[in-house]
């Protein structure tokens, strides 16, 4: 749910290109060592945090284990602004060898992405955790290759559950359980929850849980459904009814904060925070854990997630051997690099789960949460200006959380709105 090119900006970008003779003999944004016929592949990532100082470590293992290349890491930006130099190389027929996306950014990016067969990679669906794999596919082919996942989980504190007269080997899990311990917490003094607005909002999971989805085949917005009702309702409750969250917005820093002071017993959580979580446990002697996302309600499994997708532009020149050593070093990094990956990220590897559990890293074990919530992951989509759709969206369910505004007025209002954004000009 970054900032992502929409359809027009990339047909606006490449009418440019080919109306520029400049545009063709411009140089990349990025390396050119791999053209000029060096040795050097680009691999560029939008990792702007710990998890680009540790995927810089497994690219110096890839490295070091052979002499045919030499990989470049690097994270030159992040959001809306990685996308248009990628994109800017593509038309300049100079892009990385390879790059991360997300699966929502494959779509308007596929016509300068080779298809990927898993078999040239001594790879198969086989090997990765169910519905992972596919991330990259549209229309039968296959057009990057799945590293790890996102995918979110409840994050609680151990010393504050047994304040409050509850099992911390237990954390809720379901509705009834949850909202059980919010009371219980909020009753022994923190915060019993508290969720983050934007991106990763706890109304998400809940949609889905409850049957629900974003939008149709035809980008008709389905945020009114019965679903999105009754989960804005229960996320309405949590403030008004139940008095167990705060009624104020609460920016994504300020709830990390919250947890670290242990000023609020459970929040929805990420793998890339995880390494965060354990430094303050370690910091200050707090408890933080983390358990999988309680299912809300009766429909099927599903949490909220993010994807780490790796693909292979298609180059002007030395195309081929690019191609060949990308998908060596892809194969490489997805056989051996996945346990280390797990340090930041929950890896698609199937291999990796049984190791990663076994670890007697605590990061690690960790992990294994995530990684488990992995196959009930459900993913942004793809649609023309979806990211304004979404704002729509999410400043509906502010109103609904934290005024108290009419569930079904906000989500109908906000699903009219984003369907009319949505619809491609002709």
């Amino acid at each position: 749910m970054l900032p992502t090119l929409s359809r027009r900006r990339l047909l606006a970008l490449a009418a440019s290109g080919a109306a520029s003779t400049a545009l063709a003999s411009c140089s990349s944004p990025f390396d050119d060592t791999t053209r000029g016929g060096g040795r050097v592949l680009e691999f560029t990532t939008f990792y702007t945090g710990g998890d680009g100082g540790l995927m810089q470590t497994i690219v110096d293992r890839y490295n070091k284990s052979q002499d045919d290349v030499t990989i470049r890491f690097s994270s030159p930006a992040y959001g809306g602004d990685y996308l248009t130099k990628i994109l800017t190389a593509s038309l300049a027929g100079a892009p990385p060898a390879i790059v991360a996306l997300h699966s929502y950014e494959i779509p308007p990016l596929k016509r300068f992405l080779h298809a990927i067969d898993l078999a040239d990679l001594g790879l198969s669906t086989g090997d990765f955790i169910d519905g992972t794999w596919q991330l990259a596919q549209i229309d039968d082919q296959l057009y990057g290759v799945t590293m790890s996942t996102g995918p979110q989980a409840l994050g609680y504190n151990r010393q504050l559950f047994a304040k409050a007269g509850l099992d911390p080997d237990k954390p809720p899990t379901n509705a009834t359980e949850f909202l059980a311990a919010a009371q219980a917490l909020k009753k022994s003094g923190p915060w019993g929850f508290v969720r983050e607005s934007g991106v990763w909002m706890p109304w998400l999971s809940m949609n889905w849980q409850a049957g629900g989805d974003l939008i149709d085949d035809r980008s008709q917005a389905l945020f009114a459904s019965d679903a999105g009702i009754e989960a804005a309702h229960f996320e309405q409750d949590l403030v008004h009814k139940y008095k167990v969250e705060p009624g104020q917005l609460v920016t994504g820093v300020q709830v990390g904060q919250l947890f670290s002071d242990q000023k609020v017993g459970m929040t929805c959580t990420f793998p890339w925070s995880l390494a965060q979580l354990l430094k303050t446990n370690k910091e200050r002697g707090t408890e933080l854990d983390v358990a999988p996302l309680p299912q809300f309600f009766d429909g099927p499994r599903a949490v909220v997630a993010t994807s780490h997708i790796y693909c292979i532009p298609k180059q002007r020149s030395n195309d081929d051997w690019i191609r060949t050593e990308a998908q060596k070093f892809i194969s490489w990094l997805v056989r051996e690099g996945s346990v280390t990956w797990a340090g930041a990220q929950a890896p698609a590897s199937k291999a990796a789960v049984a190791p990663v559990a076994a670890s007697k890293d605590p990061l690690l074990q960790k992990m294994s949460v995530f990684i488990d919530q992995a196959k009930y992951a459900r993913f942004a989509p793809y649609a023309y200006r979806w990211n304004q759709a979404y704002q729509y969206l999410n400043d509906a369910m502010d109103d609904v959380v934290y005024q108290g505004a009419k569930v079904e007025d906000e989500l109908r209002r906000a699903a009219a709105r984003a369907t009319v954004t949505m619809k491609e000009p002709s």
